[in-house]
């Protein structure tokens, strides 16, 4: 074995090369630093709600925020279904303890929670025929094309918790209401502790 690695080594050294070892630990990449999962979690929210008529990048980006950050899925919920009686039932399956973590890609656009790279995800999902767009902008939609629907139906319980928190809206979530109570339920704080990461 120390021969095979000797005559390597020489190998490399005669070919004019230097050969460099890190001994550093490695660095690991985080399942959210992946444009694939984060493109496949939109993939779920868009085959979870199933419009037909497609649904607008904005809410795509609100619901994205809100399973990304669960430590404000209670009070989405709380307003989401104000006034109904089984709010009570959809409140008590979330844990409230949650630590909401500052994602330096997060900016505040139109009103809602927009990634950096959230253009790329949705060209990631289109360039791969798994949706779709609809209409022009500013009334731009995406729903999901019928190999879409075929990849969401086997990969979408690798995500049970965004199953879970997405089923409680059914298939009539109103976006326009969705739009209102994400603009109130982030506090001004994260936009400005996300001002200064983004400042450094």
């Amino acid at each position: 074995m120390l021969d095979n690695i000797d005559t390597l080594i020489n190998h490399i050294q005669n070919k004019g090369l230097t050969l460099d070892v890190n001994l550093e630990r490695p660095i690991y990449v985080q399942p959210e630093d992946r444009i694939s999962y984060r493109s496949i979690r939109i993939l779920i929210i868009i085959g979870m709600l199933d419009a037909q008529t497609g649904l607008s990048k904005e809410v795509v980006a609100s619901l994205d925020f809100l399973l990304r950050n669960k430590g404000y899925q209670k009070d989405f919920i709380l307003q989401y279904f104000r006034g109904k009686q089984y709010i009570i039932k959809k409140v008590a399956q979330f844990n409230i303890n949650y630590v909401v973590e500052n994602d330096r890609n997060i900016v505040q656009y139109k009103s809602v929670p927009w990634d950096l790279r959230f253009n790329d995800m949705f060209m990631f999902l289109h360039v791969r025929g798994l949706v779709e767009f609809l209409g022009n902008k500013p009334t731009l939609r995406v729903r999901l094309s019928e190999k879409g629907k075929e990849v969401f139906e086997k990969i979408k319980d690798v995500f049970p918790e965004e199953l879970n928190f997405l089923e409680l809206f059914g298939k009539r979530l109103s976006e326009e209401k969705t739009i209102k109570i994400i603009t109130e339920v982030i506090p001004n704080s994260y936009w400005r502790d996300n001002e200064k990461f983004s400042n450094k």
